[in-house]
């Protein structure tokens, strides 16, 4: 990361208490018409909720872009047109909540992605990291169609004021 950019993400942090940026720390855009992929222990469909539950050690997969879980939620459209299974509207994420797309990583206690607007959502002591760069806060938003990311203090569990903390490596070049 450039001095100029970090002191500009800096800068950010330490005034808004909120980080909001396209370049680091937002690289989880993606191309959301690629097929989903889903392994877990156990599955269970409410087919009258149109819902799917996987739960134990679930893995979702959507081109370069991981989702692990201990349980994850599936809401699908059975009315789609395109699909004969129905298209999948809403994944929903507890517990253990781990997200990459091989450059970036995210952690918390909860997730939501809206796939037909390509939103995502982590929240629970969410810790983003790029290489040597970490960001941890409450709430992470995430708009997987521009890669844009948000970083929000929030209350945390013991129910006080939660802030955005920053860690960022300096690049391993000379300034002179």
């Amino acid at each position: 990361m450039s001095g100029r950019l970090f002191g500009l993400v800096l800068a950010a942090v330490l005034t808004t208490g909120a980080v909001a940026q396209d370049g680091p720390f937002g690289g989880f855009k993606h191309d959301s018409s690629e097929d989903i992929e889903i392994t877990a222990d156990s599955l269970e469909v409410r087919e009258a909720e149109s819902i799917a539950i996987f739960s134990g050690t679930v893995e979702a997969g959507q081109g370069t872009l991981r989702l692990n879980a201990d349980k994850v939620i599936v809401e699908y459209d059975t009315e789609q047109q395109d699909s004969e299974t129905g298209a999948i509207r809403n994944m929903k994420a507890e517990g253990n909540v781990f997200l990459t797309n091989g450059a970036e990583t995210a952690t918390g206690r909860f997730a939501e992605y809206d796939v037909a607007s390509g939103q995502m959502m982590m929240r629970g002591e969410v810790i983003l990291t790029q290489g040597g760069n970490a960001v941890s806060g409450e709430l992470l938003q995430i708009d997987m169609n521009t890669g844009r990311a948000q970083m929000l203090g929030g209350v945390i569990a013991d129910g006080s004021s939660g802030r955005v903390r920053s860690i960022f490596k300096p690049s391993s070049g000379n300034s002179n």
